[in-house]
């Protein structure tokens, strides 16, 4: 699988980041591993996890990071992979508590690294924001646990443009590298705004592309298959009710009916919505959640598969109008 940086001297990671979200919840510890295996046997070396993922479905903090600390172990891959976690996410139960500082930046590395039972983080995010909280207070924590070997490299998630460049305003002014990519929602469907930010979640929109392509800020997009969106669309299979409110729009309509007339071509229409966030003018890696085997193995044949410019460039068109 072909590897790309988000900085120059940075890690070298797979176009396509393995989301693990459910792992150890709605995917079991063995169905995980065997995806996990499956994903570096074809070469791809990017897990993508959080330290709040699987607290809606267990008491205990950390399922996902948990799966695979075991399958690290067990594998002996660690320095193979690159581990991407995020943390100072708000209780599961609380979205409006903030845990966005120092300390919890230094509580939620300690015990990501306990959970996926190695030395070290390759790519650390910050779940969320609060932007009560002063952009450079929170660069020093994460400095100060670059510092400690805790982490090698750090970046935001869920951040608004003005923060954003809050941030790089303050590391260009002390010397500091600061983030080195954006994980936020980016994906070929047009995406009501309102929906995703009821959970804190923003939509990389017109302006924040412009930024990244100015900056060449990496970026990972969560989220970028529209939970299969287009894909059940055009089997004729049913939305849910949420994807519905999220997706249903006019545009949505163009979109499919272009993504029909180009799998008439020979398109496959994952491959198409893949390859949109990969055709980025910026270095971007989708984030693909599978739920079986099959999905998996679509995705990352989805990713190698490097179609014409001219097909990719007519979708991007539509979603620009």
């Amino acid at each position: 699988m072909q590897k790309i940086s988000f900085i120059p001297g940075g890690p070298e990671v797979s176009v396509l980041a393995l989301g693990t979200a459910q792992y150890g919840t709605g995917i079991s510890e063995a169905d995980a591993f065997r995806q996990m295996d499956m994903y570096t046997e074809r070469g791809g070396n990017f897990l993508d996890t959080a330290l709040v993922y699987g607290d809606w479905g267990c008491e205990e903090r950390g399922r996902s990071e948990q799966v695979i600390g075991r399958w690290l172990a067990s594998r002996r891959k660690r320095p193979q992979v690159i581990i991407s976690t995020k943390g100072c996410h708000p209780p599961i139960n609380d979205m409006a508590d903030s845990r966005v500082n120092a300390q919890n930046i230094r509580e939620d590395v300690q015990l990501s690294l306990k959970n996926l039972g190695c030395g070290w983080i390759d790519l650390y995010f910050l779940h969320r924001d609060d932007p009560k909280v002063p952009a450079g207070e929170l660069l020093e924590a994460l400095e100060e646990e670059v510092r400690k070997g805790n982490i090698r490299f750090y970046g935001c998630s869920n951040w608004s443009l003005k923060r954003v460049k809050e941030a790089a305003g303050y590391a260009a002014a002390h010397g500091l590298r600061g983030f080195i990519c954006n994980q936020i929602m980016f994906t070929l469907a047009d995406v009501n705004k309102e929906v995703p930010g009821e959970g804190g979640m923003l939509v990389l929109d017109r302006e924040f592309y412009r930024y990244h392509k100015e900056t060449q800020l990496g970026l990972m997009a969560y989220m970028c298959q529209a939970g299969g969106y287009f894909t059940k669309r055009a089997q004729g299979r049913p939305v849910s009710e949420y994807q519905e409110r999220m997706y249903g729009s006019k545009k949505n309509e163009r979109i499919l009916q272009e993504l029909l007339r180009l799998r008439q071509e020979g398109y496959r229409i994952n491959d198409l919505v893949l390859q949109y966030v990969m055709a980025a003018e910026f270095p971007a890696v989708p984030i693909g959640g599978f739920r079986t085997f099959e999905q998996l193995q679509e995705g990352m044949e989805g990713v190698e598969r490097r179609l014409p410019k001219e097909v990719l460039q007519e979708l991007i068109e539509i979603k620009r109008q």
